[in-house]
């Protein structure tokens, strides 16, 4: 029987999660309409072309744009994502059942990639932190990078130290995709990160999302601006 701490978890978690939809959907308008507004510019190619994609592909993978501009940011912040990446997948095996065989098959993987999180972070926290460009990043970029910090290092202290009743962790998670209550998993630890992962997903940034998009859009209008230029 779920407690009424329990429901206000639950009801909080929906909360988090509308204002993040919500907020996505606020983003995507915003895009549709300056890439409506910029198509009456003549900087895209007549046609595509494999290049594009492939340019796309390896900005989007490898963070090429990011590697060209600066050098030193660039190797913290392409294990981050990375890493980031696989955790998320490794996170899975709470929400799913059954758990399909892609996703155990990632289990070591994801549990590597935690520790690769981490000093990956507190890499490109520090870089930021006493780089000349410090004054160009914002505040909510140093909150959202210092909020993953204390998920993975609570994350990370409970893989190793205080580990939790795994089995409710996985009813709770359930709980809360099938709108049935859970009784929440013992350990202050776990409520403590499970709070932090709720705080941040209303400022997961919707870019994301957008980003292959964004990146191919870029790169069409490289190439229409170049072939513009050399037609000159």
């Amino acid at each position: 029987m779920a407690s009424p701490t329990d429901l206000f978890l639950l009801l909080l978690t929906y909360i988090m999660y509308a204002a993040f939809m919500v907020r996505l959907f606020i983003h995507g308008r915003i895009w549709l309409r300056a890439t409506v507004r910029h198509e009456a510019y003549p900087s895209r190619p007549p046609s595509e072309s494999c290049d594009i994609w492939a340019q796309t592909f390896l900005d989007a993978l490898f963070f090429r744009r990011l590697f060209m501009s600066d050098k030193i940011l660039w190797p913290g912040s392409w294990l981050f994502h990375l890493s980031f990446f696989f955790v998320i997948l490794r996170h899975l095996r709470y929400f799913l059942e059954p758990v399909p065989d892609c996703v155990i098959a990632l289990q070591p993987f994801g549990v590597f990639a935690g520790y690769v999180l981490l000093l990956a972070l507190a890499s490109v926290l520090c870089m930021r932190l006493f780089s000349g460009k410090k004054r160009y990043v914002s505040y909510s970029n140093y909150f959202i990078l210092s909020l993953i910090l204390l998920i993975s290092l609570s994350g990370i202290l409970m893989r190793n130290f205080f580990r939790p009743n795994l089995l409710q962790v996985k009813a709770f998670s359930l709980g809360i995709l099938t709108f049935s209550p859970e009784t929440l998993p013992s350990g202050n630890l776990f409520i403590f990160h499970f709070l932090l992962a709720l705080l941040l997903v209303p400022y997961i940034p919707s870019h994301i999302f957008a980003a292959p998009l964004v990146l191919l859009d870029a790169a069409r209008r490289e190439k229409g601006l170049g072939m513009m230029m050399h037609e000159k």
